[in-house]
């Protein structure tokens, strides 16, 4: 099997998530001055706060792994997008772009009926908003899905109203329904690591945002426990039946209206969605729309000439480029393949993100490749190419140009995290791994001959 090469061309099929490649600078500004910075802000807070259980208890560790891993994601995204949309200077470049547009606009008087307010409204949106633009982050990252209980409990709400139904059939259903949903709550759910969580989230909500975007209950921890979170959360996890497995069996066998309503993490729940909700219904939001539709399709108009990618939306799209090193900064040069070599460079066994399972180090130091090698008898793992990148691509199959599977694109570099906005093909990169490794685990680290003998391989991937 050979291997991929500087220029192959490349094609990923996937369901990528949204993006906004018409992001005016004034939504620039504010994804730079405030909408980012929130989220990264809070999100740190919540990584810092589980890694302190997670490193005194390996049972933690386990049990938050996968919600850790969810949480730095985005953290690292807002982070990475936000030095992109910095280093690029996307917000002069849009600048100008709304300069170009207003000449064209003031050009004809026709355009200047349809298109003339377009820009003004978009400005006002986003002047009308930047009062509340942190309560919104807040809202979601700190109230909604900043501890276990908060989102638990808005679900749990959410579906016990089949509790209470006159049905036998339908209440039988939805103890079914919701006794799953508490066991693989539970599974991965640790009290004290959620109450640290819920004081540190929580507090940091109250102290940095306007009370006007706080949730309900606060008003409650202020009037009854002297504004101490730590107070309310002794109070809610020694009584609310959600935070104990047994409990919450016990109420959804049976069930009691009054009881659900009086307890303190359904009322945390009820709050913090409401809070959530609020702050999605914006009056400018109208504003906002009309405009943007103004100007995207003034912008079709003016650069008819132009193909334009329409932002993406999880429906089903291709994306196509070429493997490409590239140059992060001066004397930073990063080639387009990584080898089983970098596995052994960065083993650590001391951290659990670079584990290598023995098993895995005998293998690659036996250099066993076989049909796996590239042409210079290495075995590829990753490869980089100039495609497009987002939340919802990963896992999307990587085809060569003869549509033959190459890999499955996993992340982009940090260079890519502004690509939703604005896309470099100089710096931007996604990052897939190679089908061969893939098989190559398949085949000589797990020993899943069934599954290797179902596939047709290929050679001359060039």
């Amino acid at each position: 099997m050979d291997g991929v090469s500087e220029g192959d061309f490349t094609m990923v099929i996937g369901y990528p998530g949204s993006t906004d490649r018409f992001l005016s600078s004034w939504g620039i500004d504010q994804a730079l001055r405030l909408y980012n910075p929130s989220v990264v802000d809070v999100r740190d807070l919540k990584l810092k706060t589980m890694k302190s259980h997670m490193d005194a208890d390996p049972a933690v560790r386990i049990q938050y792994a996968a919600k850790y891993a969810q949480t730095a994601n985005y953290w690292k995204y807002y982070i990475g997008q936000s030095k992109g949309l910095k280093h690029l200077d996307v917000e002069s470049k849009k600048q100008a772009l709304e300069a170009r547009f207003t000449d064209w606009v003031n050009a004809n008087t026709d355009r200047q009926a349809e298109y003339g307010e377009a820009l003004g409204l978009i400005q006002s949106y986003y002047e009308d908003t930047d009062a509340s633009v942190q309560g919104k982050v807040y809202a979601l990252e700190a109230g909604l899905i900043g501890c276990d209980i908060s989102l638990f409990s808005f679900r749990f709400y959410r579906m016990a109203a089949g509790l209470f139904s006159e049905d036998a059939e339908e209440v039988a259903a939805t103890q079914a329904a919701m006794t799953d949903l508490a066991n693989g709550f539970f599974k991965e759910y640790d009290q004290a690591t959620d109450r640290d969580l819920f004081v540190n989230l929580m507090t940091k909500f109250r102290v940095d945002i306007d009370p006007a975007y706080h949730p309900s209950f606060f008003a409650t921890v202020a009037d009854k426990y002297k504004n101490d979170f730590n107070r309310f959360a002794d109070k809610m996890y020694a009584k609310s039946f959600l935070v104990d497995a047994d409990r919450c069996a016990e109420f959804i066998a049976n069930p009691s209206q009054k009881v659900m309503d009086k307890d303190l993490a359904i009322i945390v729940g009820q709050s913090a969605i409401q809070t959530y909700f609020a702050g999605q219904a914006n009056p400018a939001e109208d504003k906002f729309n009309r405009g943007y539709r103004l100007f995207v399709k003034g912008l079709r108009e003016m650069d008819a000439d132009q193909a334009i990618a329409p932002d993406a939306n999880s429906t089903m799209r291709m994306t196509f480029g070429s493997v490409a090193p590239y140059k992060a900064a001066d004397a930073v040069n990063y080639d387009f393949i990584t080898t089983a070599n970098g596995i052994l460079e960065k083993k650590d066994n001391s951290n659990p993100e670079f584990i290598v399972p023995d098993a895995l180090d005998d293998l690659i130091r036996s250099r066993d490749f076989g049909q796996y090698a590239d042409e210079s008898g290495e075995l590829v793992v990753c490869f980089i190419h100039g495609t497009d990148i987002t939340g919802g691509n990963s896992g999307s199959p990587v085809l060569d140009a003869n549509g033959d599977l190459i890999g499955c694109a996993f992340d982009g570099n940090w260079e890519a995290m502004s690509g939703d906005i604005a896309f470099e093909t100089e710096l931007q990169r996604t990052i897939s791994v190679d089908i061969r490794y893939v098989t190559w685990i398949l085949d000589k680290f797990a020993g899943a001959q069934n599954l290797i003998d179902e596939m047709d391989f290929v050679s001359g991937l060039r």
